[in-house]
């Protein structure tokens, strides 16, 4: 089952991020939005029960959260939010049988940095 990772760069999949940036591990936040108008998305982590929805965040060795999927709670989110979890564990296991090497990495940042496609 392929999950939809709805924070990926389009075009990425959740193995080459979890490979690329060195994940070790995951993280879920729940967050509730506290905009104050239609444009506005900022946020605010919370406690579950106050919680809207929740983000899944990978974990890389160098202490960087990168968002991976938000999920809406509700019954199919808590699914949702199961299945991303365990993907995001394979993936994270699955490129430790395969580190990308120092100069792989290297390239990886190199391009990230002066991909001018880039939207920051």
């Amino acid at each position: 089952m392929t999950i939809p990772c709805n924070c990926l760069p389009e075009g990425d999949t959740l193995a080459d991020l979890i490979r690329r940036n060195c994940a070790i591990g995951f993280d879920l936040r729940f967050c509730r939005s506290v905009a104050v108008s239609a444009d506005d998305r900022d946020t605010i982590t919370c406690d579950p029960p106050e919680a809207e929805f929740a983000t899944l965040y990978a974990l890389t060795d160098l202490g960087e959260a990168i968002a991976i999927h938000d999920v809406e709670l509700s019954c199919v989110g808590v699914d949702e939010v199961a299945a991303t979890a365990r993907a995001i564990f394979i993936a994270i296991v699955n490129a430790r049988r395969d580190p990308p090497d120092a100069a792989q990495r290297h390239e990886a940042e190199q391009v990230a940095i002066t991909d001018h496609d880039r939207i920051e």
